[in-house]
């Protein structure tokens, strides 16, 4: 166990300082150290990595990404949760026992050596000589490079007693500033990484989408009106945005995007967000694998699990009850609606002082006022309904539960459901705005609500959940059978499946959720059918018209199947037409909305009572027609009733005043 402890400490050291060795040039087999701008944005990494103990026992596997980013206009590169700067990387070496003793070349020899102190207050010793046997062509997974071979021999050891002799080959190819092959032993344990895939820019499809961003409505007989995700997060003022852009199943980039107007925010690329209501896709899928593995039955009335709250009697019955499936198909019955939060001051309530309703409680107790599998009906309340009976089950907390059947199964590294969040770095986790650009009060509110609202994550994670039910549908999952994700999509109502929108077409199977917590809105899409989706998370409760434009501009550069454009022809009207219009309406005879005029623009606008407006260009059409470029909301104003009353969403709204 020892080795294995300092085998991650010492990988995790030549990482580091491995990466701030290259040069673009090795003349005549002699390489300098690398300077800052040897690197470019959109360098990308891509390692496999296997330790397998002399018994064959695998201590660890998997791959290890690394990129070039920008961050607040300067180089950065990801490495695991962290960002570091790439002048902090490039630094001149100024040990006299270097990792690397530049320049390189073959016959070189020196010593390698270290001092370290662990998080737990061993220290330790790193003795190794070092010597460059030779400079040829060597082929890996990645391709074949030019590369030097530098063994490296000695000893570690630490302040516990540990000693054990280390072995090692590194393969260092300056064409990809990085080393392309490493062979480790120590004592009985063998590590070995590889290169398995080199970028050295951006990917046009990703600088398409940064600067080609469209609304929903495109103007026939006009050219195409591009906007940049830069100016879009200006003019929302937005200050980050999290995105993963998925083709063919994989994630083909992603980024994260900081408004330098919030100059108070300092995120990388792992930072999180709070996921909204994405968080519910997530606990059904994990409720999901439990059901296959035997530890519940979705279909068992809830109250066999339900040990500390019961359920109060409505309109379930013994023959027609509450069950954990209906609870995540939203057609339970339960009291609908969603949740607001709790200030970062306040007490956080129990799971079960929410569903009752207690004092202090801000959302009202759950009651089954509908007969269950009757009708959908959108309801946070039954999922922590649904979180009461699996902590119930399992006996232990939600967010570990959820780590358990899910987050780690996929290899979701920077997501968690844990509430109230813990931080031990600011810049680990987005605050949220209001859509005036103003930092809510501690940053963010608490959700004791976990599987309905709960979730931390960004784009990366969200998109490698998505991932997995693609993966499962095609029948090359681990994680979920084909049997299982076919078995669930059977099961559509009312164009949703447990709360994923549906859209189907001739030759696409596209699925989508959003959220919206106070400071968040968010929102994924994938075709289960061609692999391709986006991911996105946003600090600012104007996150969503940007979220929208995104879906629309990836599905026009990437050609999905969903997320189509509306066209329309623009039309003129006089400005007194226009101000004829203006007053407050009643639509549906339930909601009060409000027509303005603005004199400087010419141009009418609706106002709804969340504080929602949508600025509104006259189209050619029946009636008097408007859309929203952005939305592709449209109205019609009824000639019938001289422009008293418009059409919205298929409903009347008749004038007040």
């Amino acid at each position: 166990m020892k080795s294995i402890k300092m085998k991650n400490r010492f990988i995790l050291l030549f990482a580091l300082v491995i990466l701030s060795a290259c040069n673009k040039k090795a003349k005549l087999g002699i390489t300098q150290q690398p300077t800052l701008t040897d690197y470019a944005i959109g360098e990308k990494w891509v390692w496999k990595y296997k330790g397998v103990t002399t018994q064959g026992e695998v201590r660890s596997e998997g791959t290890d990404t690394r990129e070039i980013i920008e961050v607040n206009g300067e180089l950065n590169i990801t490495i695991g949760k962290d960002t570091i700067p790439v002048a902090e990387m490039a630094k001149p070496e100024e040990s006299d026992t270097p990792k690397y003793d530049w320049p390189l070349k073959v016959g070189k020899k020196w010593v390698y050596e270290e001092n370290w102190t662990s998080q737990d207050g061993t220290t330790g010793k790193q003795q190794m000589n070092a010597e460059v046997l030779s400079y040829k062509e060597e082929t890996v997974d990645a391709g074949t490079f030019m590369a030097y071979t530098i063994h490296y021999n000695g000893n570690i050891t630490n302040s516990r007693g540990y000693n054990a002799v280390v072995d090692e080959v590194w393969l260092y190819a300056p064409g990809v500033k990085n080393f392309i092959k490493l062979t480790q032993k120590q004592d009985d344990f063998v590590y070995n990484e590889e290169l398995i895939e080199y970028s050295d820019k951006p990917s046009k499809s990703k600088v398409q989408l940064e600067n080609q961003i469209i609304g929903k409505v495109k103007f026939l007989e006009e050219p195409e009106n591009f906007s940049t995700i830069v100016n879009k997060m200006v003019d929302y003022k937005i200050p980050a945005l999290s995105l993963a852009v998925i083709n063919d199943g994989k994630i083909e980039w992603a980024d994260m995007y900081q408004n330098p107007s919030f100059s108070e925010q300092n995120l990388n690329y792992s930072s999180i967000f709070q996921a909204a209501s994405l968080s519910k896709p997530v606990t059904f899928f994990a409720t999901l694998r439990m059901h296959t593995a035997g530890k519940i039955d979705l279909d068992e009335n809830i109250e066999k699990y339900l040990k500390r709250y019961k359920l109060p009697q409505g309109k379930q019955t013994a023959e027609n009850p509450v069950t954990l499936r209906n609870i995540f198909a939203h057609t339970s019955g339960i009291t609908s609606g969603g949740y607001q939060g709790y200030a970062k001051d306040l007490a956080i309530p129990s799971d079960i002082a929410v569903l009752k309703g207690s004092e202090g409680v801000n959302s009202p107790a759950i009651e089954v006022i509908s007969t269950p599998n009757e009708m959908l009906a959108y309801s946070g309340g039954g999922y922590t309904l649904a979180e009461v009976a699996l902590q119930d089950v399992f006996n232990d907390d939600f967010s570990n539960i959820m780590n358990q059947w899910i987050l780690q199964p996929i290899g979701m590294e920077n997501s968690e459901f844990t509430q109230p969040l813990q931080l031990s770095d600011s810049s680990e986790v987005a605050k949220g705005y209001t859509s005036n650009g103003v930092v809510l009060e501690g940053g963010w509110r608490n959700h004791p609500e976990q599987a309905a609202a709960g979730l931390w994550s960004n784009a990366t994670d969200m998109a490698k959940f998505l991932i997995e039910i693609y993966k499962g549908y095609q029948g090359q999952s681990s994680i979920f059978s084909k049997s299982e994700i076919q078995s669930i999509l059977n099961q559509e109502r009312d164009g949703h499946i447990y709360g994923l929108i549906v859209d189907k077409s001739d030759s696409g199977f596209a699925i989508t959720h959003y959220g919206g917590n106070a400071g968040y809105r968010t929102g994924m899409t994938i075709d289960l059918n061609t692999g391709k989706g986006l991911v996105y998370l946003i600090n600012s409760d104007n996150g969503g018209a940007l979220g929208n434009e995104l879906l629309l501009s990836a599905s026009q550069l990437y050609n999905w199947n969903h997320f189509k454009r509306t066209s329309a022809i623009r039309n003129q009207l006089d400005s007194e037409l226009l101000k004829q219009l203006t007053g407050t309406y009643k639509w549906n005879s339930q909601v009060e909305l409000s027509i303005s005029f603005n004199d400087e623009t010419n141009q009418i606008s609706l106002h709804f009572p969340n504080g929602d407006t949508y600025k509104l260009v006259p189209v050619k059409g029946d009636e008097i027609s408007f859309i929203n470029p952005n939305t592709g909301v449209d109205i019609k104003f009824l000639k019938s009733s001289d422009f008293n009353s418009f059409i919205l969403y298929g409903q009347k709204a008749v004038k007040l005043r």
